[in-house]
């Protein structure tokens, strides 16, 4: 099965859209995501990646580099992806891959940390005991959604 992980382009909005709406049950249209990928041109510090599988997009990855000069040029990573677990149809694990692919993508960019933007909204489970592998949790970040 051939399966990558690459840049987004304007030809993907359609499947961004559905896939997004699909796994958070929140309407979202192809015109937002191309408007995103259109600013998202002006500034290298932020990339949209998609997880696609026989030209189907499995997940996405947002990745933005954050700068603080004023702590003497430290660099961190801020991800977020939205994603199937598992594929069912071909048992694929695009969850997985795209954690693992930003974490080279923050080594790449030289980051001294990554901020991980969840990819689980849970009210029965804390956080901390279930953190992604390799982060602890150093505060709470405020998120108002608007999709």
């Amino acid at each position: 099965m051939t399966t990558c992980i690459r840049e987004a382009t304007p030809q993907d909005t359609s499947a961004i859209s559905s896939l997004v709406s699909h796994l958070t049950g929140k309407l979202i249209s192809p015109l937002h995501i191309e408007n995103r990928l259109h600013n998202m041109r002006d500034n290298p510090d932020e990339l949209l990646y998609v997880f696609e599988e026989k030209n189907r997009i499995l997940g996405t990855l947002s990745f933005r580099i954050r700068r603080d000069h004023a702590a003497h040029n430290v660099t961190f990573s801020e991800i977020s992806v939205i994603s199937f677990k598992q594929d069912p149809d071909s048992n694929q694990a695009p969850l997985a891959q795209l954690r693992s692919y930003a974490e080279q993508l923050a080594s790449d960019h030289n980051c001294a940390g990554m901020m991980w933007l969840t990819d689980v909204e849970s009210t029965d489970i804390s956080r901390t005991t279930q953190p992604p592998i390799g982060f602890h949790e150093t505060g709470y970040r405020f998120v108002k959604r608007f999709l």
